[in-house]
């Protein structure tokens, strides 16, 4: 039987509260802007493909974007769409897969491919095996990177990404 002499828990309120989605992108946000962002580097020898993509939830509705920076630092141009259901691995090959659509058709080579997954940037740099639900689309990158003279895979932190993670972003939490 239960104690009367307790008062009684409220419930909480359904409705009010911010999705995870949402609390996950106003924790973000508030780290990177405690966080100085990585000073921007000057001229390079190749031209520049900073890619992103992301999920809400894991699988979720996923986007993808790039954007084609030149050797001389100025944009060329960027991408954005939605790619429907996705893993977040799956989402930042295929971004990485856009870029280099993107830096061909801009006829853009050699190409330094930059991206904040580390999972990607190491199996695409080294080789290294990949689960298999990834295998067609890490085969997709690798046949497309092929086309190129030369490309350099770098990682860097998400906080220098900030141009193709916005083009997510605006996607997967469009605003009303």
């Amino acid at each position: 039987m239960a104690d009367r002499g307790q008062p009684r828990r409220r419930s909480r309120r359904k409705g009010a509260t911010l999705r995870d989605g949402e609390r996950r992108q106003l924790a973000r946000a508030s780290r990177q802007a405690a966080a100085p962002t990585p000073a921007s580097p000057g001229p390079a020898d190749r031209a520049r493909l900073l890619c992103d993509g992301g999920s809400r939830g894991n699988p979720g509705p996923a986007a993808v974007a790039a954007v084609l920076v030149g050797a001389d630092g100025t944009p060329l141009d960027s991408a954005a769409q939605p790619i429907g259901r996705a893993t977040a691995a799956e989402a930042e090959y295929r971004a990485i897969l856009l870029g280099l659509e993107l830096a061909r058709r801009h006829g853009a080579d050699p190409i330094e491919v930059r991206s904040d997954s580390r999972l990607a940037i190491d199996a695409l740099e080294r080789g290294t095996v990949v689960h298999d639900a990834l295998a067609a689309v890490v085969g997709d990158v690798r046949a497309a990177a092929s086309a190129f003279a030369g490309v350099r895979w770098r990682w860097h932190p998400s906080g220098a990404n900030e141009a193709a993670d916005a083009l997510v972003r605006g996607l997967l939490w469009p605003r009303a």
